[in-house]
């Protein structure tokens, strides 16, 4: 497969000079293809340089820092220790709850762009608000392409990906489809594409089953949880996707037996990419040799023991993550949440640490009175829009009861239990009889799993 990127002048097409994002976006990519083989100690020699210039803003325009680094013996201008990074404490999601505003530069320099705001709640159930900038934004796109080059896919390929449509306005119909005439940023803004389907994943696994037949795309991206019941679905009724060449998971650990079953029902394999909404991606899937590459020159992350100590190939730990280029809002030692195991080096020759397994984001389904299943939205954005709300988790106790577990900062008004009631109803599109129930706390289960939503239902 040819591999050029969009002529910027006419006629010029081979060698082909590109226009500004997509030469920006190349310029970064050469630059990764040489640190994925940098020797540790220069690849944090590198990281802390890069937090020494972030440590420079936050000490003019970041206020809420001041003591804990201090304390730490971390001061702005000198250079940064191991042994004092250690000592920086953990800023965990309740803390960043509890900051608030105070966590927002006063200040960000102007040459990276505008800012964005966006809440997630990751794997913790706990949401935090997050202010980021154009140029975080572009750093998550340059990964972003970085994971797409070493897939090596096919570009002229349909491509058909299953989440949300925040466009989507017309609920009248059970499967909603657009179509678009490229791969979308950042691939198509340096590479020429084929076109790429959205269908959103508010509708039933059998009727998303009917629309990838009937669309019949190079490359499938899904969620693990809505994969596997795709995959059971097609098992059972003995269909097949003709030409799909390969399949990519997003967002939530991918089991062993998931990956499996696609080779075995479809005859492709997975390839899966660990990110979150507070850092975009994380980790990417060597194309060698499959284990999990972590993208440390987007963020430095670390995997820690509950003692705090760095965790050893075969262990299982915190993810702790520093991005490296958000000044609208820096997160420094930030918990994001997550269990990963640790592996050892790959035997690929990049030097990138390894993680062997996401632990505990795995996510149930859906279950509609029918028996009929669909992926589990229920409203959550302008659920969150309720600040009072610190943590949640929806459990389906049964074919016709829903449960809404919350811990709050406060107690909640009439109307804003009715709101969480209407949106969940709304988007969860069946009629369940809905409960609140409000806890002091939503632990992990024994498994160290955690779950927005969770289904009791056997099987």
């Amino acid at each position: 497969m040819i591999l050029l990127p969009h002529a910027s002048l006419e006629g010029a097409w081979f060698p082909a000079i590109a226009g500004t994002q997509a030469a920006a976006l190349l310029a970064v990519q050469q630059q990764l293809a040489q640190t994925q083989y940098w020797p540790a100690e220069d690849l944090r020699a590198a990281q802390f340089a890069q937090i020494g210039a972030l440590l420079a803003h936050i000490d003019r325009f970041v206020p809420h820092y001041g003591i804990s680094f201090r304390r730490a013996g971390v001061k702005a201008g000198e250079p940064i220790t191991a042994d004092a990074w250690a000592r920086v404490p953990i800023l965990t999601r309740r803390a960043v709850q509890d900051a608030g505003d105070r966590l927002h530069a006063r200040e960000v320099p102007k040459s990276h762009g505008e800012l964005s705001a966006l809440t997630t709640s990751g794997a913790s159930g706990m949401p935090v608000r997050m202010l980021t900038t154009k140029l975080h934004h572009f750093y998550w796109q340059s990964f972003q392409l970085r994971d797409e080059l070493w897939r090596r896919r096919d570009l002229s390929q349909k491509i058909l990906g299953i989440r949300r449509d925040e466009e989507r306005k017309d609920f009248s119909v059970d499967a909603h489809v657009r179509r678009l005439p490229d791969w979308g940023a950042p691939t198509s803004v340096v590479y020429p594409t084929g076109p790429s389907v959205l269908l959103d994943y508010r509708s039933t696994v059998a009727e998303q089953v009917e629309v990838i037949r009937a669309e019949r795309p190079g490359y499938l991206v899904a969620y693990p949880s809505l994969l596997l019941e795709l995959l059971r679905h097609c098992r059972a009724h003995g269909v097949s996707f003709p030409g799909l060449l390969g399949v990519q998971t997003v967002r939530e650990a991918l089991a062993p037996e998931t990956r499996a079953l696609c080779r075995d029902v479809l005859g492709v394999d997975i390839t899966d990419t660990y990110s979150c909404a507070e850092a975009g991606t994380l980790a990417v899937q060597c194309p060698e040799r499959g284990a999990y590459h972590l993208q440390q020159e987007s963020a430095l992350i670390e995997v820690l023991r509950d003692d705090g100590g760095v965790c050893s190939a075969g262990e299982i730990g915190h993810v702790i993550l520093t991005p490296l280029h958000n000044f609208a809002m820096p997160l420094v030692r930030y918990e994001l949440g997550d269990l990963v195991e640790m592996g050892g080096p790959c035997a690929c020759g990049r030097t990138l640490p390894v993680i062997a397994r996401i632990v505990g984001r795995a996510r149930d389904m859906l279950t509609l009175p029918g028996g009929d299943k669909r992926y589990p939205y229920y409203g959550h954005n302008a659920m969150m829009e309720i600040r009072a709300i610190r943590q949640h988790q929806v459990v389906q106790k049964s074919l016709e009861e829903i449960e809404i577990k919350l811990v709050v900062s406060r107690l909640l008004t009439a109307a804003e239990e009715e709101k969480i009631r209407q949106v969940a109803l709304e988007g969860l599109g069946g009629p369940f009889r809905l409960t609140l129930t409000y806890c002091d706390e939503i632990r992990r289960g024994a498994n160290g799993k955690y779950a927005e939503f969770c289904s009791e239902l056997a099987g």
